[in-house]
């Protein structure tokens, strides 16, 4: 087994169950990353625009960011691992009772985190970090039977994301201090170490595969030198920043990695031929949620050495840059090829990459130009921005569902 990620050529082994929503791990997963992709941001707009109120006994920020990162990213992440897997292992797809269970516990979270309180934090905690072990039991236990070991990384991922959930939730039931903040950056970190690692395995590929389609043979194989300077300097830039201190010391290591990884993606996306690609949607946009990366920790190392920056700009270009539209464009591609349909962006998909692009970009204007904007501008940018972003998912929604409630074409 040679461990290459590969999410276009679904496995031709016939699912043991007949009803096509439970028989990949996509469809509903996919499906309902892109409903949950709305819901906590319109919650979150009206609570910021009205009373501040966000359900439960989360600080309202930190609901907001765990529900995008622990509701939204998790089906997502959930509907993309069920499908590698598979993939990786050369193995049948997760179907059936099996997907059915785990669609429920992601499902029973979120209820728990929006409605679960009258029964204590220690409940609405049990039930809403079920999700990332019973996930990696699912994949794990393929992954270490197929002996696939370049992929064993993605269970220490998990176990990073549990970690950062179990935090806010232990600061939440009175356990721990000061752990909440902590927690939900952890979690971003570990996405982003995510969506830097696939991206820089499958976007050569998808680019060279693109540019052959019209006769053009191009080399877009990042070195492997790049490569680990990459990955090798996220990790550091993350743990400088997370627990490097407060002194001005500490700022200028965590700022000088940052802005080396920043460099770094630059370089590796220089070989990857983005302006050959610019009239192919659904490739285009991957190169443009890596480009989020280069754009988020150029931002988060001018935050460490500029106090007038708000370090928030840098985590919303990570968050709602590059992981909302690395999401978008991987659920795309992944939903199209898996259901036996052509990988062409339509123009309602291409308006909808454009949507979470520009409301990503107002986000992140906002939180730099905070102190510059007049009387309600920052609310209302604010608004604007998490209503267009939450709208490219509402379009995907649309488009897909019936693309993931019926069966392979």
């Amino acid at each position: 087994m040679n461990g290459k990620i590969n999410i276009n050529e679904p496995n031709q082994g016939k699912s043991a169950d007949s009803i096509a929503f439970l028989s990949a791990g996509f469809r509903p997963f996919f499906l309902f990353a892109g409903l949950y992709a709305v819901l906590p941001v319109f919650a979150w707009v009206a609570a910021f625009l009205g009373d501040g109120n966000t359900p439960g006994e989360f600080a309202p920020s930190y609901w907001h960011g765990h529900e995008m990162v622990f509701g939204f990213v998790s089906a997502a992440a959930t509907g993309f691992l069920l499908t590698a897997v598979p993939n990786w292992t050369r193995t049948l797809p997760f179907s059936g009772k099996p997907l059915t269970v785990l669609v429920l516990i992601w499902f029973c979270g979120r209820l728990a985190m929006w409605f679960g309180w009258p029964a204590g934090p220690f409940f609405v905690a049990i039930v809403d970090l079920t999700l990332i072990p019973a996930l990696g039991i699912y994949i794990g236990r393929r992954l270490v039977a197929h002996r696939v070991r370049r992929n064993y990384i993605v269970l220490v991922v998990l176990s990073i994301l549990f970690l950062a959930n179990l935090m806010m939730h232990l600061e939440n039931m009175g356990m721990l201090t000061d752990s909440a903040g902590l927690g939900l950056n952890l979690g971003i970190y570990a996405v982003v170490f995510l969506v830097a690692m696939i991206s820089g395995r499958v976007i050569p590929g998808f680019t060279a595969n693109a540019l052959h389609r019209r006769g053009i043979d191009a080399d877009t194989q990042t070195p492997t030198k790049v490569a680990f300077v990459v990955i090798s300097s996220l990790i550091l830039a993350a743990a400088f920043d997370l627990f490097g201190g407060d002194s001005e010391i500490a700022h200028s290591l965590a700022g000088g990695m940052a802005g080396l990884v920043s460099l770094a993606l630059l370089v590796r996306m220089w070989r990857w031929k983005t302006r050959m690609i610019l009239g192919d949607p659904i490739v285009w946009v991957l190169h443009v949620g890596h480009f989020w990366l280069v754009i988020g920790f150029a931002l988060l190392a001018g935050a460490h050495f500029n106090d007038g920056m708000m370090r928030d700009a840098g985590l919303h270009a990570l968050t709602t840059g590059a992981i909302g539209t690395m999401i978008i464009g991987m659920m795309t591609r992944a939903g199209l090829g898996h259901s036996g349909r052509e990988i062409k962006a339509s123009g309602a998909i291409t308006a909808a990459y454009l949507m979470i692009i520009t409301g990503a970009a107002l986000r992140t204007v906002a939180a730099v130009a905070q102190a510059e904007l007049p009387g309600d501008g920052y609310s209302i940018l604010i608004g604007v921005a998490g209503l267009l972003w939450a709208g490219g998912f509402v379009v995907f929604v649309s488009v897909f569902w019936p693309i993931l409630t019926r069966p392979k074409i």
